[in-house]
């Protein structure tokens, strides 16, 4: 997340007044870590591999987030992306999946739950 988007982001948490309820953190996603059990709702549009990463870098991405955003952590994930084949670099099929528009960007809503 840029620090333009970050910025962005603070002030519509904060407009809406759930502050108290939202973590907001920028990291490399090879240093993510969740403590276990903890429970929470991860929400991520990583890079697509067209204005930002090459497609080869996005679907290395796809990788890492799928090691990462393991099932044992109790937490929800909600990964936005165009990529067809997004699934097979994460390791796993979603739990459900939802057609969007980013932008003009034709994309899927894929959903992991606990």
């Amino acid at each position: 997340i840029s620090v333009k988007a970050t910025a962005i982001a603070e002030r519509n948490i904060k407009s809406a007044g759930v502050g108290r309820y939202i973590e907001l953190t920028t990291q490399p996603i090879q240093n993510y870590e969740t403590a276990p059990g903890k429970g929470g709702i991860i929400v991520t549009n990583p890079p697509y591999g067209e204005r930002m990463l090459e497609l080869k870098q996005a679907e290395e991405l796809y990788r890492i987030m799928g090691r990462k955003f393991s099932k044992d952590k109790g937490n929800t994930y909600y990964i936005i992306s165009p990529h067809e084949s997004f699934e097979t670099f994460f390791g796993r099929p979603a739990d459900k999946r939802r057609k969007l528009y980013n932008g003009m960007i034709k994309c899927q809503l894929f959903m992991y739950f606990r």
